[in-house]
């Protein structure tokens, strides 16, 4: 869909995408919006590729991380209400959790309580699990740290807070995001994802590697609950956004997730993408989700903005460099644990003559020097002294370091 009086921003969104979808580097659905009003809409890709079936605008895609500015609205909502407090201790709600006198629903809230990221191995989250199931495991991980002293991004810390959500209002978690997301925005086609039960226009997830189109690892997105469970279309993630910025959440939400102006939330799980902006005063909007986990939804990102901005879009095609395996023989000397400023750690590992990182497959393109799909990104190992000391990874949204542990 292209509106009247937008054609000229609405053709380049669409040469943008188009072109990326004809190569096979794009599947999903994009939705734009300009002072307010839709001007773009449309679907690409494939949501099932074993029977050739595509993506429409309709097509239900995992959200992945956008699941926590919706877990955060549910929070500051039962806060208004007193039902919860943001310095009450954890303990109130999980007696039995780890220094849970020590953490407080704040500090789970802001990535400061110290409870990691991922608590499981990948092998376990292919089996479905409750909210209160997933507090046990995160039970057994040991903090990275003293609550409050630091922070770390925690998908394991928002399965708690959704815990902590459904015991102080008595209600399940999809009841609270029904309830206190869905319904005002009108999100009709946004649901949190139950394992066992069929999920009608459900798209099926995917990676891309130098061989094309592959099946991401099968996950229950259970152990996300909070953090990355819910599913939907881009159209809802974009009612999301406007939800907030016109402060149907109320003004406390609203305050609390406009960045300088600006709504933006990401989120990247296994095979699928997503990605949201608006601005504060709705001069321009846009989301897309994409169940083809790879760089070109960086590269769209980057190009919606500078189109909507009313720039040229600077990045419009993917060049993937000559993979050179010879390059970089002795694969074993990468390998090890890598920690960012952040506190956020990778791990590089070798599988049947490949590095990896998670289910990252890097290839080798010179000394030293791996691209990747998921970021149409090179990470470049750097040696001081013979030794591997760090590992600078850059990709179309991102320029970062990982120190070797």
């Amino acid at each position: 869909m292209i509106a009247n009086g937008q054609s000229s921003k609405a053709e380049k969104i669409n040469n943008l995408i188009s072109g990326l979808a004809k190569t096979g580097h794009f599947s999903g659905t994009v939705t734009v919006s300009h002072n307010g009003k839709i001007i773009y809409e449309k679907a690409f890709g494939l949501a099932n590729a074993d029977f050739k079936i595509p993506n429409t605008v309709n097509t239900r895609i995992g959200i992945a991380s956008i699941t926590k500015p919706m877990t955060a609205v549910v929070l500051l909502r039962l806060v208004e209400e007193g039902k919860v407090r943001l310095d009450d201790p954890l303990s109130k709600y999980i007696p039995d959790f780890p220094s849970g006198e020590k953490i407080t629903i704040e500090m789970i809230y802001r990535h400061r309580s110290g409870i990691l990221h991922r608590v499981m191995p990948p092998e376990m989250e292919t089996v479905p699990y409750t909210s209160e199931q997933m507090v046990e495991k995160v039970k057994e991980a040991k903090l990275a740290f003293v609550p409050g002293e630091k922070r770390l991004y925690s998908s394991g810390g928002y399965a708690v807070l959704a815990r902590v959500l459904e015991i102080a209002s008595g209600k399940s978690y999809a009841q609270l995001l029904k309830q206190y997301v869905f319904d005002p925005a009108g999100m009709r086609d946004s649901v949190d994802f139950n394992g066992t039960e069929i999920m009608e226009r459900r798209a099926q997830d995917y990676i891309l590697d130098a061989d094309g189109y592959k099946n991401a690892s099968l996950k229950d997105y259970s152990f996300l609950v909070g953090a990355g469970s819910v599913f939907g279309t881009a159209s809802d993630v974009h009612r999301f956004a406007a939800a907030i910025v016109e402060g149907k959440y109320g003004e406390g939400v609203k305050n609390a997730q406009i960045t300088e102006g600006i709504f933006s939330a990401s989120g990247a799980t296994n095979g699928h993408r997503a990605y949201v902006e608006m601005k504060g005063d709705k001069s321009y909007g846009f989301a897309l989700v994409s169940n083809l986990a790879c760089g070109a939804v960086d590269i769209v990102q980057v190009g919606l903005k500078e189109i909507m901005e009313g720039r040229e879009p600077k990045n419009t095609a993917i060049s993937v460099p000559k993979f050179d395996p010879a390059a970089n023989l002795n694969l074993s000397r990468f390998t090890g644990k890598y920690k960012a400023a952040s506190g956020s750690e990778i791990e590089i590992v070798e599988r049947n003559g490949s590095l990896y990182s998670s289910d990252i497959r890097l290839y080798s393109v010179k000394p030293g020097c791996f691209f990747d799909y998921r970021f149409f990104g090179e990470a470049c190992f750097v040696s001081e002294a013979g030794k591997i000391k760090e590992i600078k990874w850059r990709g179309a949204t991102f320029d970062l370091t990982w120190m070797k542990q």
